[in-house]
């Protein structure tokens, strides 16, 4: 049990992890030490069996950036048997999975990729490959922790220390039952660039192109889905969103999230903003929905995000070759947000740029 709490704390902020705890009937207190010695005394029940399916969920479709590519529907089948059969490694995440590597292996860890299990539900199949990579995090340093706390309180408003540490990452390569584009979704953990996230698409999609089944090339645009996205005002909520104006202006705007049904595309400086120009461009969205299940809120979110309000797409718009699905607790929601993105993208086999 030790484990799973460990790699559960490891995995997901406490904001999420409380949902999976919640969901599974075990009851918390305020973060994650609270809520342990609160197992600990109470001597409540825990369901590991079933904790530890939510985790496997979590590993399949939490916090990932996805990419997806298009391919003939006649090779489902091919493609999902070659990822039922690939060779298993014989690696310290293999051993450990689905928990955390132990601390001396993470440290030890050279950041290649490891076959660690093949995974399958009623949505698909997929194949769990998991690597270590080292991020650099800013931490806010408490002041008592000085020899002069009052001192360093006068001096400074907050001290903060850059840390780097390793995480253990899992992606995976999913093939749909239904859906015809096969899925490549690397882990995105706080503190990691999406130019290292795209590095390790790079790895994945060369592994995969060495089966000889597919050829995978360029991964679908998804900019298509940017503007439907935000001219449905009924399609979740956007919080955050940058454009350009006509002007010559690029405005970025966030909405905070304390702030409970607050929409960027309705908010009132937006809408008085908008209205002086005569169009804006809009190249980066974020959209999030709210769900609430047996008690629990749930709330998924999805952001496409360009380079810019220009590219090298259809009638020099930008493209957007992934999106960063986050905050996804279960399959449920990380499947919601895929079907949201697949209506207002209109994927179809000609999309591929």
């Amino acid at each position: 049990m030790e484990e799973l709490f460990r790699t559960l704390r490891h995995r997901m902020n406490w904001t999420n992890a409380k949902k999976i705890l919640q969901a599974n009937g075990i009851s918390t207190s305020h973060g994650w030490d609270s809520t342990l010695k609160k197992i600990e005394d109470s001597g409540q029940q825990v369901n590991h069996g079933a904790l530890e399916d939510a985790l496997v969920e979590h590993l399949l479709c939490g916090e990932k950036f996805t990419k997806l590519y298009a391919v003939d529907p006649s090779l489902r089948n091919v493609i999902q048997n070659k990822l039922l059969s690939a060779e298993i490694s014989n690696t310290p995440a293999t051993k450990s999975y689905p928990h955390l590597m132990p601390d001396e292996e993470l440290m030890k860890a050279t950041g290649d990729m490891a076959i660690v299990r093949a995974e399958s539900n009623e949505d698909g199949i997929g194949l769990m490959l998991s690597s270590v990579f080292w991020i650099r995090t800013r931490e806010e340093i408490p002041f008592q922790e000085f020899d002069d706390p009052a001192g360093m309180k006068a001096l400074y408003d907050e001290v903060v220390g850059l840390k780097r540490q390793p995480v253990q990452m899992f992606h995976v390569i999913w093939m749909p039952h239904e859906r015809d584009f096969l899925e490549v979704r690397v882990d995105f953990p706080r503190g990691a660039s999406e130019a290292d996230v795209h590095g390790l698409h790079s790895v994945l999609k060369t592994i995969i192109n060495s089966w000889g089944i597919v050829e995978l090339g360029r991964a679908v645009n998804l900019f298509p889905a940017v503007r439907p996205f935000y001219e449905d005002a009924t399609e979740g909520t956007v919080t955050q969103m940058t454009f350009q104006t006509t002007t010559g202006g690029i405005k970025d705007e966030k909405m905070p999230r304390r702030r409970a049904n607050a929409d960027q595309r309705t908010e009132a400086y937006h809408v008085a903003g908008k209205g002086a120009v005569e169009a804006i461009a809009i190249y980066r969205i974020t959209v999030e929905w709210a769900f609430h299940e047996d008690g629990v809120s749930y709330v998924p979110s999805l952001m496409l995000s360009a380079s810019g309000p220009a590219g090298n797409g259809t009638n020099g718009n930008p493209i957007v070759t992934g999106a960063k699905i986050q905050n996804c607790v279960r399959a449920t929601d990380y499947e919601f947000v895929i079907d949201r993105l697949g209506k207002k993208a209109k994927l179809e086999v000609d999309s591929v740029q």
